[in-house]
C-alpha cells in the first residue's frame, strides 16, 4: 500500500503534511529511479506552487535541466514533452482540492501518469535518501503556452455559430488559454471565475462546485466548468441540467463511432458510472470496460484494449488519439464538435440517449482514513442494510485517493429510495467510525 501517492499524485497542505523534506526527497528518488535529464514543469494558480517548484529543484542534482512553462492545464504536459523532447513532466497542482492544498503529479516521457509499481519504487527511497550536494535551478519559458494553444486551436474545424457558451475556469490553470481560444474562434461566450489571486482556485466555482455556473446561465446558454488544473470538464445543458462525464463520454463515443474513429467499439469507464450510462453503451452496441476509480486506471485499460475514449463520471475524459491523459479543454472541443456534427443541442442529446438512474454521492470528511479492514466491515454493514431495505440498486464505499474523505455512492431506480437508503447508510457509517 502506498504511503504518499494517491490516485492522482501526491497531495497535501504545504508545510504541514506536504513538507519540503517530502517533496525534495521525492524528486531525489525520481532522479535515482527514472534517471531524467530534462524536466518540464507546469503549475496551477495556487500561491504555494512556485515554492514547491523550489523544493523539487533542491531534490534534483545539477545534472538535470528544469524548465518551468508556467500556468498551464495539466493536459498540456504530453504536448510539451513531445514537442520539446523532455523525458519527465511534473504538474504542480492539487486539481479540484481547496487552495490550501497542493501536490505533484509525475508524467513519464510518453505523456502518461506513472504506474503503481513505479510510484511504490519511488516511495521506497523517500525516507532514507540523501539529497545532492549541489542542486539544479529552474529556467522559465513562455513557449509552452504557444505550443499547447496551437495544438488545441487546430481542432476548431466545425460550425460555432449555434453555441452561446458560459465557461467557469475555477480561477485555475485554464484561465488564460480558454479565453484566447474562444476569442480567436469567434465564439459567443462569457467566462466566469477567471481572475485567480492565488487563493481562490476552486472556491465556489468549477467542476466540483457547479451551482455557481448554473446560476449564471440564461435560458438556452450552454455551460462548461473546469477544475483547478483543467483536467476534468462538467457541462450544463441548455435547460440548466448538469451533464457529468457519463453524458460527455457517450456523446463523444457516438461521434467517434459515426466518424469511424472508435477503435474496437470499446468505451472505458469506472465503477462510479451510472447504470443508465451502461445501458446506453449496450444499446449502441459498444463494449464497456470497467475499471477502479482513477483516471490513471482508465488510461491503462484504454491502452490494454486499444480504446479511443474512456473516462470518469467526475469529468476526467481521455481521447487517446489526441492525448494519453484527461484534458478538460480537449473534452470541451470534442463535445462541441459532436453536437455540431449531430446538429443537436446538449439537452436534446441527453434526453434522447441516456436515462440516468438517481444517484447520491456523499463525501464524509475524516481525520483518519479507514483502513482496508474497516472498509470491508463498512461494506458488510451496507450489504445487510441493502438486504433489509430490499434496495433495487447499488452502493459503493471507498476512500478518496486525493484527500482525507470517505466517498459513499448510492444509486437506485427512484429518488426516494436513494435518499432513504443513503441517509440510513451514512448514519450507520458515522456510528461505526465513532466506536
Amino acid at each position: 500500500m502506498k504511503k504518499y501517492f494517491g490516485t492522482d499524485g501526491i497531495r497535501g497542505i504545504p508545510n504541514e503534511n506536504l513538507t519540503k523534506e517530502i517533496v525534495s526527497n521525492v524528486a531525489c528518488s525520481v532522479e535515482e529511479i527514472l534517471k531524467p535529464t530534462s524536466v518540464a514543469v507546469i503549475l496551477d494558480t495556487r500561491n504555494s506552487s512556485v515554492e514547491i517548484l523550489d523544493w523539487i529543484c533542491e531534490g534534483f542534482s545539477e545534472n538535470i535541466e528544469v524548465i518551468n512553462y508556467g500556468v498551464l492545464p495539466s493536459g498540456s504536459m504530453p504536448v510539451l514533452l513531445n514537442h520539446f523532447g523532455h523525458n519527465l513532466g511534473i504538474v504542480i497542482s492539487a486539481s479540484h482540492n481547496p487552495s490550501e492544498y497542493n501536490g505533484i503529479k509525475l508524467i513519464d516521457e510518453n505523456g502518461s501518469k506513472l504506474q503503481d509499481e513505479i510510484e511504490l519504487a519511488i516511495e521506497s527511497n523517500i525516507e532514507n535518501i540523501s539529497l545532492p550536494n549541489t542542486h539544479t535551478s529552474f529556467k522559465e519559458s513562455q513557449e509552452g503556452f504557444k505550443v499547447y494553444f496551437e495544438f488545441l486551436n487546430k481542432l476548431f474545424d466545425f460550425d460555432l455559430t449555434s453555441f452561446d457558451l458560459v465557461v467557469d475556469s475555477a480561477n485555475g490553470s485554464a484561465y488564460k488559454i480558454i479565453e484566447k481560444l474562444l476569442d480567436v474562434n469567434d465564439f459567443e461566450f462569457n467566462i466566469i471565475a477567471n481572475n485567480p489571486d492565488g487563493k481562490n482556485i476552486n472556491f465556489d466555482s468549477g467542476a466540483t462546485n457547479i451551482d455557481n455556473l448554473i446560476n449564471k446561465l440564461k435560458n438556452g446558454q450552454l455551460g462548461a466548468a473546469f477544475d483547478g488544473d483543467a483536467d476534468r470538464l462538467i457541462m450544463v445543458d441548455e435547460s440548466g441540467t448538469t451533464c457529468n462525464g457519463d453524458v460527455l463520454i457517450l456523446l463523444i463515443a457516438k461521434y467517434l463511432s459515426s466518424t469511424n474513429q472508435l477503435k474496437n467499439d470499446v468505451v472505458v469507464s469506472t465503477v462510479m458510472s451510472n447504470f443508465g450510462f451502461k445501458n446506453s453503451i449496450e444499446k449502441n452496441n459498444f463494449k464497456n470496460i470497467e475499471t477502479a476509480v482513477g483516471d490513471k486506471y482508465v488510461a491503462e485499460a484504454m491502452v490494454e484494449h486499444n480504446a479511443s475514449i474512456g473516462g470518469e463520471q467526475s469529468g476526467h475524459i481521455i481521447i487517446s488519439d489526441k492525448l494519453p491523459v484527461g484534458d478538460g479543454l480537449l473534452t470541451l472541443i470534442y463535445s462541441l464538435k459532436a453536437l455540431s456534427f449531430f446538429k443537436t443541442t446538449l439537452v436534446q442529446f441527453r434526453e434522447d440517449n441516456i436515462e440516468e438512474y438517481p444517484q447520491k454521492l456523499v463525501n464524509l470528511e475524516l481525520n483518519d482514513m479507514p483502513n482496508i479492514q474497516q472498509i470491508k466491515e463498512l461494506e458488510t454493514i451496507a450489504k445487510l442494510l441493502a438486504e433489509e431495505k430490499e434496495l433495487d440498486g447499488r452502493y459503493l464505499i471507498r476512500n478518496s485517493g486525493t484527500e482525507p474523505m470517505l466517498r459513499v455512492l448510492v444509486e437506485a431506480r427512484d429518488e426516494d429510495s436513494v435518499a432513504e437508503f443513503s441517509n440510513n447508510l451514512i448514519n450507520k457509517i458515522k456510528n461505526f467510525l465513532q466506536t
